[in-house]
């Protein structure tokens, strides 16, 4: 009895990985990576349109071409069905993604600091006028009561 159990828990374990391999061996089983693949691929490439439409003062314009660029190389890279090779370009397009979106924050940023720069700029040229008015009026005061006494 003991026997017939191990038997069957040796040929059980190696059953299951026969089987394994030979679905991950299959062309069905490619073609479901290939599909998972093309999938993230297609969610990029809106990712690159949205990019494109938030990137109003084109600060990232260069950048955004060769993410487009690597996921055309990933799309070649997925017919060819070099899948490995096809992941490694997706985390490097999704790192590429990251970094644009950083660099079009930064570029807003530094835009709103500058029209806060011109604001304060233009308030600081305000005060300077009202204290040149101010020192023109108590000179005239001063002449004022000068000339009454």
């Amino acid at each position: 009895m003991i026997n017939s159990l191990n038997k069957h828990w040796v040929t059980g374990p190696a059953v299951a990985l026969a089987l394994f391999l030979g679905l991950a061996s299959s062309p069905s089983a490619w073609a479901g990576e290939a599909d998972d693949l093309q999938d993230f691929i297609d969610l990029l490439r809106r990712n690159v349109t949205d990019l494109q439409r938030i990137d109003d003062h084109k600060v990232a314009v260069e950048e955004v071409a060769i993410l487009s660029t690597w996921l055309d190389e990933a799309w070649r890279l997925r017919a060819e069905k070099q899948f490995d090779t096809v992941r490694r370009v997706l985390d490097r397009c999704q790192s590429q993604a990251d970094m644009i979106r950083e660099q079009i924050t930064a570029g807003q940023l530094a835009l709103q600091a500058r029209q806060e720069e011109a604001g304060l700029d233009a308030a600081r040229k305000h005060v300077d006028e009202l204290k040149q008015s101010i020192a023109a009026a108590k000179q005239k005061k001063a002449v004022l009561e000068g000339a009454s006494k």
